[in-house]
């Protein structure tokens, strides 16, 4: 809705306005990667491509063959959303900058720095993306968790890393993960929050926890029930007698170094069997 300085929305021009903004989130969506071509060293012979003066065909054209890609090693991580504005206009043309107005290209360009950080909770039009983006994320999933600058694939380094380094307590009573064989339970959301505080030192930012149970989930990493909830309670022993924990069910073999496994101490755990209710509450908690 667009607002007049008094704060009163102005009804008519936002209604005048609707498909304009429905085309500034269009715009936006196919926009917001942009910025990775940066990442990218693409040469032939002795020319290297420029992104920012030319399209990929062109330079194709005229280059000498072959033409050969590969990312570049000092790319920075979430650096391409800073820069997807240098490359718009390869993209946008005259006519949309007419139809769009200047407000809703200011917008699409602040949109296309937000999408990837936490700024995108400033923006409506940033979080519509955002929102797009990881639904997009999520489909394929078990494809992309392989790759080594995943989020998924750095969540679990992170976990593996907090293991290793012994800054969670495993198998303890009050501890953070617990590992049962060929199945290890992680804490939630204690533990993911000590990932995410360790990532976001590094400049990285994982997403919600909800949205990240469930990548992890279409990325078959986790255990997840009949209805898709994959956070699970478990009773574990206690000094006062046994006690419930929310968790993800991991394959030991994918969070747990190898070389802890003999170092700790036995545990047997019990997944729980809870009302549908409850179980959908302790995950968007």
């Amino acid at each position: 809705m667009e607002r007049k300085p008094d704060g009163s929305v102005d009804s008519f021009r936002s209604a005048r306005n609707r498909p304009r903004w429905q085309y500034a989130t269009f715009i936006a969506a196919l926009c917001h990667d942009l910025g990775k071509l940066f990442d990218l060293e693409v040469r032939g012979g002795e020319q290297r491509w420029c992104p920012l003066h030319q399209p990929l065909a062109e330079f194709h054209r005229r280059a000498r063959k072959p033409v050969t890609a590969s990312w570049r090693a000092e790319r920075e991580h979430r650096m391409h959303a800073v820069l997807s504005c240098l490359l718009l206009h390869h993209v946008i043309s005259c006519e949309d900058v007419n139809y769009l107005g200047l407000p809703r290209l200011v917008h699409v360009a602040a949109c296309l720095s937000e999408t990837h950080g936490s700024a995108a909770q400033g923006s409506s039009l940033a979080r519509i993306v955002s929102r797009g983006d990881q639904s997009s994320v999520e489909q394929a999933q078990p494809a992309i968790a392989g790759q080594p600058d995943s989020k998924i694939a750095l969540f679990v380094k992170t976990v593996q890393e907090l293991i290793a380094n012994g800054e969670v307590g495993v198998n303890i009573v009050g501890g953070q993960i617990y590992v049962a064989k060929e199945k290890t339970a992680v804490v939630v959301p204690l533990s993911v929050t000590l990932a995410r505080d360790r990532l976001r030192a590094r400049k990285i930012v994982l997403p919600p926890n909800t949205h990240l149970y469930n990548m992890l989930r279409n990325a078959k990493l986790v255990e997840a029930d009949n209805d898709g909830h994959c956070v699970r309670k478990i009773r574990v022993p206690g000094k006062q007698g046994c006690f419930s924990l929310s968790t993800l069910i991991f394959p030991t073999e994918k969070v747990v170094p190898k070389h802890i496994l003999p170092t700790l101490p036995s545990i047997q755990f019990e997944i729980e069997i809870e009302p549908e209710a409850e179980l959908a509450t302790v995950e968007e908690e």
